[in-house]
Protein backbone atom coordinates (compact mmCIF):
# COMPACT_ATOMS: atom_id res chain seq x y z
CA UNK A 1 0.00 0.00 0.00
CA UNK A 2 1.46 3.46 -1.03
CA UNK A 3 1.32 6.28 1.19
CA UNK A 4 -1.21 8.23 -0.40
CA UNK A 5 -3.61 4.87 -0.33
CA UNK A 6 -2.58 4.14 3.28
CA UNK A 7 -3.29 7.55 4.11
CA UNK A 8 -6.87 7.62 2.89
CA UNK A 9 -7.40 4.39 3.81
CA UNK A 10 -6.67 5.54 7.47
CA UNK A 11 -8.79 8.71 7.00
CA UNK A 12 -12.09 7.08 5.91
CA UNK A 13 -11.68 4.62 8.62
CA UNK A 14 -11.35 7.08 11.46
CA UNK A 15 -14.04 9.48 10.20
CA UNK A 16 -16.28 6.42 9.71
CA UNK A 17 -15.56 5.18 13.47
CA UNK A 18 -15.76 8.76 14.22
CA UNK A 19 -18.99 8.91 13.34
CA UNK A 20 -20.11 5.67 14.35
CA UNK A 21 -19.32 7.70 17.64
CA UNK A 22 -17.53 3.80 18.64
CA UNK A 23 -15.03 3.45 21.80
CA UNK A 24 -11.46 3.87 21.70
CA UNK A 25 -9.65 0.68 20.84
CA UNK A 26 -9.00 0.52 17.04
CA UNK A 27 -5.82 3.17 16.96
CA UNK A 28 -3.44 3.56 13.84
CA UNK A 29 0.48 2.96 14.87
CA UNK A 30 1.98 6.25 15.97
CA UNK A 31 5.33 4.79 15.07
CA UNK A 32 6.54 2.00 12.27
CA UNK A 33 9.79 1.95 14.21
CA UNK A 34 8.55 -1.02 15.87
CA UNK A 35 8.26 -3.26 13.56
CA UNK A 36 12.62 -2.77 12.59
CA UNK A 37 13.36 -3.04 15.72
CA UNK A 38 11.26 -5.88 17.78
CA UNK A 39 12.67 -9.02 18.01
CA UNK A 40 11.03 -11.04 15.20
CA UNK A 41 9.28 -14.30 15.91
CA UNK A 42 7.65 -17.06 13.56
CA UNK A 43 6.07 -15.89 10.53
CA UNK A 44 2.72 -14.40 9.21
CA UNK A 45 1.35 -16.48 6.23
CA UNK A 46 -1.54 -14.52 4.87
CA UNK A 47 -3.97 -14.21 1.27
CA UNK A 48 -3.44 -10.61 0.12
CA UNK A 49 -5.10 -8.16 -1.61
CA UNK A 50 -3.80 -9.69 -5.09
CA UNK A 51 -5.33 -13.29 -3.73
CA UNK A 52 -2.45 -15.20 -3.75
CA UNK A 53 0.00 -16.54 -0.68
CA UNK A 54 2.39 -14.34 0.68
CA UNK A 55 4.59 -14.73 4.00
CA UNK A 56 6.24 -12.47 6.03
CA UNK A 57 7.53 -11.53 9.36
CA UNK A 58 5.94 -9.30 11.66
CA UNK A 59 7.73 -6.30 10.22
CA UNK A 60 6.40 -6.28 6.87
CA UNK A 61 9.00 -6.16 4.88
CA UNK A 62 9.59 -8.00 2.27
CA UNK A 63 6.96 -10.40 1.81
CA UNK A 64 7.32 -13.72 -0.18
CA UNK A 65 5.25 -14.58 -3.05
CA UNK A 66 4.18 -18.35 -2.34
CA UNK A 67 1.63 -18.39 -4.91
CA UNK A 68 1.72 -15.72 -8.21
CA UNK A 69 -1.13 -16.94 -10.46
CA UNK A 70 -4.18 -15.39 -8.86
CA UNK A 71 -6.49 -13.34 -11.09
CA UNK A 72 -10.13 -12.37 -10.75
CA UNK A 73 -11.87 -11.46 -13.72
CA UNK A 74 -15.10 -12.59 -16.01
CA UNK A 75 -12.55 -16.29 -15.21
CA UNK A 76 -10.98 -16.23 -11.92
CA UNK A 77 -8.87 -18.27 -9.62
CA UNK A 78 -7.98 -17.31 -6.18
CA UNK A 79 -5.98 -18.83 -3.44
CA UNK A 80 -7.43 -19.32 0.11
CA UNK A 81 -6.59 -19.68 3.93
CA UNK A 82 -2.39 -20.38 4.64
CA UNK A 83 -2.84 -23.23 7.44
CA UNK A 84 0.62 -23.91 8.89
CA UNK A 85 2.08 -27.40 9.99
CA UNK A 86 2.78 -27.41 13.51
CA UNK A 87 6.71 -27.43 12.75
CA UNK A 88 6.24 -23.96 10.98
CA UNK A 89 8.07 -25.11 7.94
CA UNK A 90 4.79 -26.11 5.51
CA UNK A 91 1.91 -24.85 4.26
CA UNK A 92 -1.49 -25.90 3.49
CA UNK A 93 -3.60 -23.95 1.13
CA UNK A 94 -6.83 -24.13 -0.95
CA UNK A 95 -7.14 -22.65 -4.54
CA UNK A 96 -10.63 -22.23 -6.14
CA UNK A 97 -11.12 -21.81 -10.33
CA UNK A 98 -14.18 -20.92 -11.84
CA UNK A 99 -16.26 -18.43 -14.40
CA UNK A 100 -18.63 -16.06 -13.38
CA UNK A 101 -20.91 -17.50 -11.16
CA UNK A 102 -19.77 -21.53 -11.52
CA UNK A 103 -16.99 -23.08 -9.50
CA UNK A 104 -14.80 -25.35 -11.91
CA UNK A 105 -12.36 -27.02 -9.84
CA UNK A 106 -10.65 -26.79 -6.37
CA UNK A 107 -7.52 -27.90 -5.10
CA UNK A 108 -5.04 -28.32 -2.00
CA UNK A 109 -1.70 -27.36 -2.43
CA UNK A 110 1.15 -27.78 -0.39
CA UNK A 111 4.45 -25.38 -0.08
CA UNK A 112 7.47 -24.71 1.53
CA UNK A 113 7.51 -21.23 3.64
CA UNK A 114 9.86 -20.22 0.98
CA UNK A 115 7.43 -20.72 -1.76
CA UNK A 116 9.46 -23.72 -2.96
CA UNK A 117 7.64 -27.43 -3.26
CA UNK A 118 4.78 -26.16 -4.63
CA UNK A 119 2.59 -28.46 -5.51
CA UNK A 120 -1.20 -29.76 -5.86
CA UNK A 121 -2.14 -32.73 -3.88
CA UNK A 122 -5.87 -33.26 -4.64
CA UNK A 123 -8.36 -31.54 -7.00
CA UNK A 124 -12.03 -32.11 -7.24
CA UNK A 125 -14.88 -30.30 -8.51
CA UNK A 126 -16.28 -30.48 -4.68
CA UNK A 127 -15.94 -27.44 -2.33
CA UNK A 128 -12.94 -27.72 -0.14
CA UNK A 129 -14.32 -26.87 3.52
CA UNK A 130 -11.48 -27.31 5.50
CA UNK A 131 -7.97 -28.78 5.85
CA UNK A 132 -5.72 -29.61 8.98
CA UNK A 133 -2.40 -30.81 8.98
CA UNK A 134 -1.47 -33.92 10.98
CA UNK A 135 1.20 -32.89 13.89
CA UNK A 136 3.90 -34.65 12.08
CA UNK A 137 3.12 -32.71 8.82
CA UNK A 138 3.67 -35.78 6.79
CA UNK A 139 -0.22 -35.82 5.94
CA UNK A 140 -3.52 -33.48 5.85
CA UNK A 141 -6.39 -33.90 6.38
CA UNK A 142 -9.45 -32.49 4.88
CA UNK A 143 -13.39 -32.25 4.41
CA UNK A 144 -15.26 -31.76 0.83
CA UNK A 145 -18.74 -31.81 0.20
CA UNK A 146 -20.55 -34.00 -1.73
CA UNK A 147 -22.89 -34.73 -4.87
CA UNK A 148 -25.34 -36.33 -2.13
CA UNK A 149 -25.06 -33.10 0.22
CA UNK A 150 -22.71 -35.18 2.58
CA UNK A 151 -19.50 -34.09 3.85
CA UNK A 152 -16.66 -36.64 3.49
CA UNK A 153 -13.05 -36.90 5.23
CA UNK A 154 -9.97 -37.24 3.55
CA UNK A 155 -6.49 -37.78 4.39
CA UNK A 156 -3.31 -37.23 1.86
CA UNK A 157 0.42 -37.25 2.22
CA UNK A 158 2.35 -34.12 1.88
CA UNK A 159 4.30 -35.34 -0.57
CA UNK A 160 1.43 -36.29 -3.00
CA UNK A 161 -0.34 -39.45 -4.17
CA UNK A 162 -4.14 -40.33 -4.31
CA UNK A 163 -6.22 -39.11 -0.79
CA UNK A 164 -7.86 -41.86 1.19
CA UNK A 165 -11.34 -41.72 2.02
CA UNK A 166 -12.21 -41.63 5.67
CA UNK A 167 -15.36 -41.01 6.47
CA UNK A 168 -18.58 -39.11 6.02
CA UNK A 169 -21.26 -37.55 8.01
CA UNK A 170 -23.34 -34.11 8.22
CA UNK A 171 -21.95 -31.64 9.62
CA UNK A 172 -18.48 -33.32 10.63
CA UNK A 173 -15.60 -32.18 12.74
CA UNK A 174 -12.43 -33.76 14.22
CA UNK A 175 -9.36 -33.73 16.36
CA UNK A 176 -5.87 -35.22 15.37
CA UNK A 177 -4.18 -37.32 18.24
CA UNK A 178 -0.62 -35.84 19.10
CA UNK A 179 1.01 -39.06 17.38
CA UNK A 180 -0.53 -38.26 14.45
CA UNK A 181 -2.02 -42.27 14.50
CA UNK A 182 -5.59 -41.37 15.36
CA UNK A 183 -8.63 -39.23 14.66
CA UNK A 184 -11.52 -38.02 16.94
CA UNK A 185 -14.68 -37.43 15.27
CA UNK A 186 -17.60 -35.96 16.19
CA UNK A 187 -19.95 -36.26 12.80
CA UNK A 188 -23.80 -35.85 12.71
CA UNK A 189 -24.63 -33.25 15.42
CA UNK A 190 -26.32 -33.90 18.28
CA UNK A 191 -27.86 -37.78 18.61
CA UNK A 192 -31.24 -35.86 20.03
CA UNK A 193 -31.80 -34.25 15.81
CA UNK A 194 -29.95 -36.98 14.12
CA UNK A 195 -29.58 -40.96 14.75
CA UNK A 196 -26.67 -41.33 12.94
CA UNK A 197 -24.73 -38.71 15.11
CA UNK A 198 -21.38 -39.99 16.36
CA UNK A 199 -18.26 -40.21 18.29
CA UNK A 200 -15.51 -42.45 16.92
CA UNK A 201 -11.89 -42.78 16.74
CA UNK A 202 -10.57 -43.72 13.74
CA UNK A 203 -7.18 -45.82 14.20
CA UNK A 204 -5.09 -44.56 10.91
CA UNK A 205 -3.90 -48.00 10.08
CA UNK A 206 -3.78 -50.45 6.95
CA UNK A 207 -6.90 -50.77 6.74
CA UNK A 208 -8.32 -47.41 8.73
CA UNK A 209 -10.14 -49.00 11.84
CA UNK A 210 -13.31 -47.47 13.89
CA UNK A 211 -13.71 -47.62 17.14
CA UNK A 212 -17.12 -46.51 18.04
CA UNK A 213 -17.32 -44.81 21.47
CA UNK A 214 -20.59 -45.14 23.64
CA UNK A 215 -21.33 -41.56 24.28
CA UNK A 216 -24.26 -39.75 22.65
CA UNK A 217 -22.82 -36.41 21.40
CA UNK A 218 -24.64 -33.36 21.71
CA UNK A 219 -24.72 -29.74 21.16
CA UNK A 220 -21.29 -28.88 20.29
CA UNK A 221 -18.47 -29.27 17.00
CA UNK A 222 -15.20 -29.91 17.64
CA UNK A 223 -14.02 -32.55 19.81
CA UNK A 224 -10.72 -32.18 21.74
CA UNK A 225 -8.02 -34.71 22.21
CA UNK A 226 -5.74 -33.54 25.46
CA UNK A 227 -1.84 -32.09 24.21
CA UNK A 228 -0.68 -35.50 25.65
CA UNK A 229 -2.61 -37.93 23.67
CA UNK A 230 -4.19 -39.67 26.76
CA UNK A 231 -7.53 -38.31 27.39
CA UNK A 232 -10.59 -36.94 25.34
CA UNK A 233 -12.63 -33.73 25.58
CA UNK A 234 -16.09 -34.06 24.38
CA UNK A 235 -20.07 -33.31 25.04
CA UNK A 236 -22.63 -35.72 25.87
CA UNK A 237 -26.22 -36.07 26.74
CA UNK A 238 -27.16 -38.99 29.17
CA UNK A 239 -30.32 -40.11 28.24
CA UNK A 240 -31.45 -38.94 31.71
CA UNK A 241 -30.22 -35.78 32.60
CA UNK A 242 -28.53 -32.58 31.78
CA UNK A 243 -25.95 -32.02 28.43
CA UNK A 244 -22.60 -31.96 30.11
CA UNK A 245 -18.88 -31.08 29.35
CA UNK A 246 -17.16 -35.08 29.81
CA UNK A 247 -13.38 -35.78 30.03
CA UNK A 248 -12.97 -39.70 29.30
CA UNK A 249 -10.12 -41.83 28.58
CA UNK A 250 -9.21 -42.91 24.77
CA UNK A 251 -11.49 -45.62 24.80
CA UNK A 252 -14.27 -43.49 26.23
CA UNK A 253 -15.02 -46.40 29.07
CA UNK A 254 -13.84 -43.88 32.21
CA UNK A 255 -15.16 -40.60 32.17
CA UNK A 256 -15.43 -37.23 34.61
CA UNK A 257 -18.26 -34.76 34.22
CA UNK A 258 -16.70 -31.26 34.00
CA UNK A 259 -19.70 -29.01 33.97
CA UNK A 260 -23.25 -29.06 33.48
CA UNK A 261 -24.78 -26.85 30.75
CA UNK A 262 -27.87 -26.22 28.33
CA UNK A 263 -27.63 -25.08 24.81
CA UNK A 264 -24.49 -25.23 22.89
CA UNK A 265 -20.85 -25.74 23.89
CA UNK A 266 -17.59 -24.93 22.25
CA UNK A 267 -14.23 -25.79 24.04
CA UNK A 268 -10.39 -26.01 23.67
CA UNK A 269 -7.85 -27.14 25.85
CA UNK A 270 -4.97 -24.71 26.72
CA UNK A 271 -1.56 -26.34 24.73
CA UNK A 272 0.15 -27.27 28.17
CA UNK A 273 -3.00 -29.48 28.75
CA UNK A 274 -3.29 -27.43 32.47
CA UNK A 275 -6.33 -25.86 31.83
CA UNK A 276 -9.86 -26.08 29.40
CA UNK A 277 -11.73 -23.06 28.23
CA UNK A 278 -15.51 -23.48 26.97
CA UNK A 279 -18.15 -20.84 25.89
CA UNK A 280 -21.62 -22.17 26.86
CA UNK A 281 -24.92 -20.78 25.83
CA UNK A 282 -28.44 -20.64 23.90
CA UNK A 283 -27.89 -17.27 22.18
CA UNK A 284 -26.22 -17.91 18.64
CA UNK A 285 -25.34 -15.67 16.29
CA UNK A 286 -25.11 -17.55 12.80
CA UNK A 287 -23.39 -21.07 13.26
CA UNK A 288 -21.61 -19.75 16.30
CA UNK A 289 -23.22 -19.22 19.93
CA UNK A 290 -22.85 -16.70 22.09
CA UNK A 291 -21.94 -17.67 25.78
CA UNK A 292 -19.79 -16.74 29.28
CA UNK A 293 -16.20 -17.74 28.97
CA UNK A 294 -15.27 -19.84 31.39
CA UNK A 295 -11.87 -21.12 32.20
CA UNK A 296 -11.69 -24.71 34.54
CA UNK A 297 -8.75 -26.80 35.81
CA UNK A 298 -9.62 -30.30 34.97
CA UNK A 299 -7.40 -31.49 38.01
CA UNK A 300 -9.63 -29.77 40.08
CA UNK A 301 -6.99 -27.63 41.70
CA UNK A 302 -8.05 -24.22 40.45
CA UNK A 303 -11.91 -22.75 41.08
CA UNK A 304 -13.44 -22.09 37.67
CA UNK A 305 -13.23 -18.63 36.60
CA UNK A 306 -16.17 -16.95 34.57
CA UNK A 307 -16.11 -13.90 32.69
CA UNK A 308 -19.22 -11.84 33.08
CA UNK A 309 -19.88 -10.63 29.19
CA UNK A 310 -20.93 -12.51 25.85
CA UNK A 311 -18.28 -14.10 24.35
CA UNK A 312 -18.07 -15.74 20.67
CA UNK A 313 -14.87 -16.77 20.41
CA UNK A 314 -11.20 -17.38 21.87
CA UNK A 315 -7.83 -18.75 21.19
CA UNK A 316 -5.05 -19.56 23.39
CA UNK A 317 -1.82 -18.31 23.61
CA UNK A 318 1.02 -20.46 23.27
CA UNK A 319 2.31 -20.20 26.84
CA UNK A 320 -1.18 -21.21 27.67
CA UNK A 321 -1.17 -17.99 30.01
CA UNK A 322 -3.74 -16.08 28.41
CA UNK A 323 -6.93 -16.26 25.95
CA UNK A 324 -7.63 -13.45 23.19
CA UNK A 325 -11.55 -13.48 22.90
CA UNK A 326 -13.71 -11.78 20.60
CA UNK A 327 -17.04 -9.75 21.87
CA UNK A 328 -19.46 -8.53 19.25
CA UNK A 329 -20.79 -5.49 20.40
CA UNK A 330 -24.19 -3.37 19.03
CA UNK A 331 -24.05 -0.12 18.23
CA UNK A 332 -26.85 2.36 17.00
CA UNK A 333 -25.59 3.96 13.68
CA UNK A 334 -25.18 7.88 13.92
CA UNK A 335 -28.26 10.19 13.64
CA UNK A 336 -27.80 13.06 10.76
CA UNK A 337 -27.38 16.73 12.06
CA UNK A 338 -30.15 18.47 11.44
CA UNK A 339 -30.26 20.51 7.77
CA UNK A 340 -28.20 17.65 6.52
CA UNK A 341 -30.63 16.00 4.45
CA UNK A 342 -29.46 12.44 5.94
CA UNK A 343 -31.92 9.59 6.31
CA UNK A 344 -31.72 7.82 9.92
CA UNK A 345 -30.60 4.21 9.46
CA UNK A 346 -32.23 1.72 11.43
CA UNK A 347 -29.11 -0.72 11.12
CA UNK A 348 -27.13 -1.59 13.64
CA UNK A 349 -23.21 -1.53 13.80
CA UNK A 350 -21.74 -4.45 15.22
CA UNK A 351 -18.32 -3.63 16.38
CA UNK A 352 -15.73 -6.79 17.65
CA UNK A 353 -14.02 -6.03 20.63
CA UNK A 354 -10.80 -8.14 20.70
CA UNK A 355 -9.47 -8.57 24.59
CA UNK A 356 -7.20 -10.64 26.45
CA UNK A 357 -7.70 -12.62 29.78
CA UNK A 358 -5.20 -14.09 32.14
CA UNK A 359 -5.86 -17.12 32.54
CA UNK A 360 -4.76 -18.14 36.06
CA UNK A 361 -6.75 -14.71 37.44
CA UNK A 362 -9.44 -13.78 35.28
CA UNK A 363 -7.91 -9.85 34.62
CA UNK A 364 -8.49 -8.66 31.25
CA UNK A 365 -8.14 -5.77 29.14
CA UNK A 366 -8.83 -4.15 25.49
CA UNK A 367 -6.34 -5.45 22.93
CA UNK A 368 -8.94 -3.06 19.74
CA UNK A 369 -11.76 -3.03 18.17
CA UNK A 370 -12.59 -3.81 14.67
CA UNK A 371 -14.52 -4.92 11.86
CA UNK A 372 -13.40 -8.53 10.96
CA UNK A 373 -13.01 -9.44 7.61
CA UNK A 374 -15.38 -11.65 5.80
CA UNK A 375 -12.61 -14.70 5.72
CA UNK A 376 -12.29 -14.22 9.25
CA UNK A 377 -15.79 -13.67 10.27
CA UNK A 378 -16.33 -17.41 8.48
CA UNK A 379 -13.49 -18.67 10.76
CA UNK A 380 -15.07 -17.19 14.13
CA UNK A 381 -17.80 -19.95 14.73
CA UNK A 382 -15.97 -22.69 14.36
CA UNK A 383 -13.44 -21.24 15.91
CA UNK A 384 -13.09 -24.46 18.25
CA UNK A 385 -12.15 -26.44 15.50
CA UNK A 386 -9.73 -23.82 13.89
CA UNK A 387 -8.01 -24.00 17.52
CA UNK A 388 -6.62 -26.93 16.45
CA UNK A 389 -5.56 -25.99 12.63
CA UNK A 390 -4.56 -22.51 13.26
CA UNK A 391 -3.40 -19.48 15.68
CA UNK A 392 -3.58 -16.17 15.67
CA UNK A 393 -0.84 -15.34 17.92
CA UNK A 394 3.10 -15.58 17.96
CA UNK A 395 4.73 -17.79 19.22
CA UNK A 396 5.65 -16.20 22.13
CA UNK A 397 2.54 -15.09 23.06
CA UNK A 398 3.49 -10.81 22.88
CA UNK A 399 1.38 -10.32 19.72
CA UNK A 400 -2.20 -11.28 17.85
CA UNK A 401 -2.70 -10.96 14.26
CA UNK A 402 -5.77 -9.05 13.23
CA UNK A 403 -7.53 -9.59 9.61
CA UNK A 404 -9.90 -6.42 9.61
CA UNK A 405 -12.17 -4.68 7.31
CA UNK A 406 -11.99 -1.11 6.36
CA UNK A 407 -15.57 -0.28 5.45
CA UNK A 408 -15.08 3.14 4.07
CA UNK A 409 -13.06 1.76 1.67
CA UNK A 410 -14.10 -1.47 1.05
CA UNK A 411 -10.95 -3.08 1.71
CA UNK A 412 -9.37 -5.78 4.28
CA UNK A 413 -5.88 -5.17 5.79
CA UNK A 414 -3.14 -7.48 8.42
CA UNK A 415 -2.64 -5.70 11.47
CA UNK A 416 -0.50 -6.84 14.42
CA UNK A 417 -1.47 -5.76 17.69
CA UNK A 418 0.45 -6.49 20.79
CA UNK A 419 -1.38 -8.64 22.88
CA UNK A 420 -0.92 -6.33 26.19
CA UNK A 421 -3.20 -3.77 24.67
CA UNK A 422 -0.81 -0.90 25.51
CA UNK A 423 0.54 -0.60 21.94
CA UNK A 424 -1.62 0.39 18.56
CA UNK A 425 -2.30 -2.04 16.03
CA UNK A 426 -0.18 -1.49 13.39
CA UNK A 427 -0.80 -2.27 9.33
CA UNK A 428 1.09 -5.05 8.26
CA UNK A 429 0.00 -5.59 5.05
CA UNK A 430 -3.04 -5.56 2.61
CA UNK A 431 -4.88 -8.83 2.98
CA UNK A 432 -7.85 -10.71 3.26
CA UNK A 433 -6.66 -13.27 6.33
CA UNK A 434 -3.62 -14.53 8.14
CA UNK A 435 -2.41 -17.12 10.54
CA UNK A 436 0.70 -16.81 12.61
CA UNK A 437 2.90 -19.99 12.04
CA UNK A 438 3.12 -21.82 15.26
CA UNK A 439 7.18 -21.76 15.47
Amino acid sequence: MNGKLRWLAVAGVMAWLTTACLPDGMRIPQSELLSVLERKVGLIAYVGADYNIHVVDQSGSEPIPVTQDAYIGNAYQIYGRPIWSRDGEKLAFARYTGAGESLTSVGLWVANKDGAGLAEVHSSSDFLIYYYWAPDGQRVSFITGTSTNNIALWLVSASGGAPELLDAGQPFYWSWAPDSRSLLVHSGGARADNPEAKLSLLQLENPVVEQGLQLLPTGFKAPAFSPDGRQLLVATAPEAGKAELLLTDVSGAETKSLAEYSGDIAFTWSPDGKHIAYISGEEHRGAGVLGRLTVIDPAGNQKPIELDEEVYAFFWSPDSQSLAYFVPEELQPPTPEPGSGGATSTDTIVIWRLRVMEAKSGKTHEVASFFPSDEFMQVLPYFDQYHQSATIWSPDSKNLIVSAYFPQQDASAILVAAASGKLDPRFLAEGQIAFWSWK
